[in-house]
């Protein structure tokens, strides 16, 4: 149990490191509505989580492995690939921001979440963790890991609450320090948008990057031993 839940805790650490969903709670945070706001957009991170991890484990379970003696490396040979494509975008991401005026200026996509309405954030952080490829492509891994042959069900339910629960901490974090930290939050959570808001780039590229090279590396050691 312990093994299974620690390698999807380390997948859902690549979600944890979305730049667009913390700093839509953070800009939501800081707002006059900021408690039910910012419980909405809580909450639509949590389904959409939910939601994509649950539909990646019923197509792993749909996909039926070669039987013994017939066997194919298709878990290596998917891993691999996958990584291959989670680091592309990560290199497609750093030459973009290279090639632009001022590389240090912060995407485009943060300017725009501080006009967001609530339920345009809500629908923002919903769609970022059903639909960005690099919170996918974790998903997908993930969902492999809990339904290989041999898992204990109760293994992969406690392994895939930790994935949920490590995935979300972007945004629970941001909205227990607002509710629970008094008239100090404000200051904080002001210079965490900030922080978020300087380096969301690089934070999300060196996520990429990570990501990419640890699965590339994990596929290419299954398909080779």
């Amino acid at each position: 149990m312990l093994s299974l839940s620690v390698q999807v805790g380390a997948l859902a650490l690549g979600v944890l490191a979305s730049p667009l969903p913390a700093v839509a709670v953070l800009v939501t945070l800081l707002t006059k509505r900021a408690k039910p706001n910012s419980l909405v957009m809580l909450v639509s991170w949590i389904v959409g989580v939910v939601l994509a991890l649950g539909i990646s484990v019923m197509l792993a379970g749909r996909i039926h492995l070669p039987s013994a003696g017939v066997d194919l490396p298709f878990e290596g040979l998917f891993t691999a690939l996958l990584g291959i494509g989670v680091f592309i975008m990560g290199v497609h991401s750093r030459r973009g921001r290279f090639r632009s005026e001022d590389p240090q200026d912060p995407p485009a996509w943060v300017n725009s979440v501080d006009n967001l309405s609530p339920i345009g954030g809500a629908i923002v952080v919903f769609s970022n963790a059903t639909t960005s490829p690099k919170n996918l492509a974790l998903a997908i891994s993930a969902g492999a890991l809990l339904t290989k042959p041999g898992v204990p069900v109760v293994d992969s339910i406690v392994a895939a609450t930790v994935y949920i629960i490590i995935a979300s901490l972007t945004l629970v974090g941001p909205v227990a320090l607002y509710v629970f930290g008094g008239d100090k939050s404000t200051a904080i959570l002001q210079r965490w948008k900030d922080k978020v808001t300087e380096n969301a780039a690089a934070v999300m590229e060196i996520s990429l990057f990570g990501i990419g090279l640890a699965m590339t590396a994990k596929g290419l050691f299954n398909l080779l031993t």
